[in-house]
């Protein structure tokens, strides 16, 4: 029987990782990973040291593994706590209160009633809170402005004040705490310049002088009152009462001048109105004076200014003016005050055809709508409506009055208090 032989079986030889190509790199990892461990351990062996030892302070956390683990073996805490420091948060900008200004419901409407049948308003002002105004009905052929109205926008009441004119009808009618003066017009032009005590209307009015040319809008401050009044073919004179003597001063006189049809203007004791200027420029270009006076002393102060004047007014702080007479081609301006006499002129709005300056803003009327220009954001904003025409009637105690003539079928006086906090 033959001998079987068995094929000798040959195991598979194992290969060292070290012996491998991956070997040299693993090596180079394991390395590198040592050393970053032992340099991490030093770092926090250093940082440790630093704060428990020196008092530094390190990017270590108080409240992290280290110092829970240091606190096994102590007590009290050796890392140093560094107060989170604070940073004061950048205000929100608060939009101006006019960018929330929605002009159809700030709008209100003077409406009278009906027991007193007087259908056309004007000059309207406001004083005490309380606005006043003449009203008027037709009487003969003609609308005569016979009453003085007051209207108080708090409780919407209207109270007629016993006062009836004389000659044809109430023009420009002013008041404050103290003094109601107006113009007693006639039909043809003039009339008589008259003022009451307020709260006091027995008798007849106090006189105080008669215009035979012309009607001129008065201006009240305290117990003083100005006016331009044409005196003359040629000449117009402004002139200054106190109603308290009924002493009356010609300030300023003007000849064949432009400047004669300026209205002045009169508050807080300062009055101002416009003159001719010293200025002389090739291209022709005009230039103005605005004249300045306090009514407790006598010296006249000039502000040149660089434009044509017309109808200044100030509040203390600013002067405004037009550089035309009430027309489409009028630019309204404004300018602060200078000791150095001369004002800086900053440009307003175009097409001006009238304005008025309160305390904190001007309104004025540009293609029958009507703006503000405050001056703690100098920049301007619509108040009317849209689709709402509109006649600048006045302005005072932060309130603007319009007449809205959109239809002329009844005259419709509207008012809006102005937001400038």
């Amino acid at each position: 029987m033959k001998k079987r032989f068995r094929r000798k079986k040959y195991g598979r030889r194992r290969r060292s990782l070290s012996a491998s190509n991956w070997g040299p790199v693993i090596k180079l990892l394991l390395c590198v990973i040592g050393g970053l461990a032992l340099i991490a351990f030093l770092t926090l062996f250093v940082m440790v040291m630093l704060e428990a030892v020196f008092h530094i302070d390190t990017p270590l956390p108080p409240d992290g593994i280290v110092a829970k683990v240091a606190k096994a073996f102590t007590k009290d805490d050796i890392l140093v706590v560094t107060p989170t420091p604070y940073y004061t948060p950048v205000p929100t900008a608060t939009p101006h209160p006019m960018t929330e200004y929605n002009a159809e419901e700030a709008e209100k409407e003077v409406v009278l009633p009906p027991e007193l049948q007087y259908y056309w308003f004007g000059d309207p002002s406001f004083s005490g809170g309380k606005m006043l105004f003449s009203a008027g009905r037709i009487v003969g052929d003609n609308v005569r402005m016979c009453a003085l109205l007051e209207y108080d926008p708090e409780t919407g009441s209207v109270a007629e004040l016993p006062v009836k004119p004389k000659n044809a009808h109430f023009i420009y009618p002013v008041c404050n705490d103290e003094w109601l003066v107006y113009l007693d017009g006639n039909v043809n032009g003039g009339g008589d310049i008259c003022a009451y005590r307020r709260g006091d209307y027995s008798g007849d009015p106090i006189f105080i002088k008669k215009v035979y040319v012309g009607q001129p809008e008065i201006r009240l401050d305290g117990h003083y009152i100005a006016w331009m009044e044409r005196t003359g073919t040629a000449r117009d004179k402004l002139y200054v009462c106190d109603l308290e003597t009924l002493e009356t001063t010609v300030v300023a006189m003007f000849t064949s001048s432009s400047y004669g049809t300026s209205a002045p203007y009169m508050k807080d004791g300062e009055l101002i109105w416009a003159s001719e200027g010293t200025e002389k420029y090739e291209d022709g270009r005009m230039t103005s004076v605005i004249k300045h006076i306090s009514i407790d002393s006598s010296g006249i102060r000039d502000y040149s200014v660089d434009t044509y004047v017309h109808d200044p007014e100030t509040n203390g702080r600013y002067f405004a003016w037009i550089d035309a007479h009430h027309s489409e081609s009028s630019t309204l301006y404004y300018a602060e005050a200078s000791d150095s006499g001369k004002l800086v002129p900053h440009e307003i709005a175009q097409g001006v055809v009238d304005f008025i300056m309160d305390d904190d803003f001007i309104a004025y009327s540009v293609d029958e709508v009507i703006y503000v220009f405050l001056f703690n954001s100098l920049e301007s904003y619509r108040i009317t409506p849209e689709r709402e025409l509109a006649q600048l009637l006045g302005a005072s105690e932060g309130r603007v009055i319009w007449m809205d003539v959109t239809t002329r079928e009844r005259d419709v006086m509207k008012y809006a208090k102005i937001p400038t906090d």
